[in-house]
């Protein structure tokens, strides 16, 4: 299993310690706040109080040889530029940082960041998009301007074959995979499709494409 460092155990921070955990990896956990640390005891191998900008502490702590580090430092802009520049400039290999707006993200990835997340933004659009569309009941990105969406088929498909569909030649899109709906299961079962396989009105479909593909692909099906 893989070694991460969480610094910041703030809501976020403290989420991604505990998924992290439960999956098997070792997790360390960090925060500058004793009451934080002592709240993260049962969601991480071991927790550490400590100043996380300072560089020497970073390294004693081992952290050059994480496979990846979490930071999530709240509204402290400063605190997790320099915490990004120490990780850099030590050598770790992933570091994920949450950024407050568009602007730290940008000298984040300057600085190193090799993935900025912005969790209230990107929680706000994948709401916005379930609500707005009346088929969509997932998006999420991959980044690099491509993402996954899982819709139930739209009612124009239902009865086509995945070939006939031509997803990929009008919308520059792949379907990956598609799900079964069962009432109430609570996870649907999934399969890979092949071109053949007819659309049904009870499954759900799971393309990939860009976001602009995938943008012009949804307002169609909301002006049918």
């Amino acid at each position: 299993m893989g070694r991460f460092a969480v610094i910041g155990l703030g809501t976020f921070g403290f989420n991604v310690a505990g998924a992290l955990f439960q999956k098997g990896h070792n997790v360390i956990a960090i925060d500058a706040a004793e009451e934080m640390v002592q709240r993260a005891r049962e969601v991480a191998s071991q927790c550490i109080a400590a100043d996380a900008t300072d560089r020497d502490t970073l390294e004693s702590l081992g952290l050059d040889d994480v496979d990846c580090a979490v930071i999530s430092v709240g509204d402290k802009i400063d605190a997790s530029i320099l915490i990004t520049l120490h990780l850099t400039e030590l050598g770790v290999k992933m570091i994920v940082v949450k950024a407050v707006n568009d602007t730290h993200g940008k000298i984040l990835r300057k600085i190193g960041a090799t993935e900025v997340v912005y969790p209230e933004k990107q929680m706000a659009l994948r709401i916005a998009d379930r609500i707005g569309h009346k088929n969509v009941l997932d998006q999420f990105t991959l980044g690099d301007g491509i993402s996954i969406l899982e819709l139930i088929v739209p009612a124009q498909l239902v009865g086509k074959t995945i070939r006939d569909c031509n997803l990929r030649r009008d919308y520059g899109m792949n379907v990956i995979a598609l799900k079964e709906i069962i009432t109430g299961a609570e996870e649907y079962p999934f399969s890979l499709p092949s071109p053949d396989d007819v659309l049904k009105e009870n499954q759900i479909l799971v393309v990939i494409g860009s976001d602009e593909n995938i943008e012009a692909f949804k307002q169609r099906q909301t002006s049918l």
